[in-house]
């Protein structure tokens, strides 16, 4: 099973969200938090932190676990841990297709069905 380390970047009352291009293998066209696989060596937290700078260009600071889900993919299983993290610079632009999105708007939002515990935690202030 691949570990997969998803960081939850909340802002002022936004969260760094991004779009999954149309053509990606898994989840195509799905909005996504910034998260990918955690290498060989490497915490789930620091991956969360390292995937969130890749992806996005923010960088931050990971804090609690949020949730934990498992996912079947065309690649096989996932394990998936959402973290709770926070901008090291308040101010910092994401990369496209990354932008600050707020709280209330994440109803309108399709994420796969692996986030809908995080989603319910979010939607309760739990984070």
């Amino acid at each position: 099973m691949t570990t997969i380390a998803v960081a939850v970047v909340l802002r002022r009352g936004e969260l760094l969200v991004g779009r999954r291009s149309a053509r990606a293998a898994d989840a195509a066209g799905l909005d996504e938090f910034p998260g990918g696989k955690v290498e060989p060596g490497e915490s789930p937290a620091d991956a969360a932190a390292r995937e969130c700078l890749e992806e996005s260009g923010i960088a931050v600071q990971v804090g609690r676990l949020l949730d934990r889900a498992t996912a079947r993919t065309a690649t096989g299983p996932l394990e998936i841990l959402f973290f709770a993290a926070a901008p090291l610079d308040d101010h910092a632009k994401p990369l496209v297709p990354f932008a600050w999105t707020p709280l209330a708007e994440l109803v309108s939002r399709r994420f796969p069905a692996a986030n809908a515990g995080v989603l319910a935690a979010l939607g309760q202030g739990g984070s």
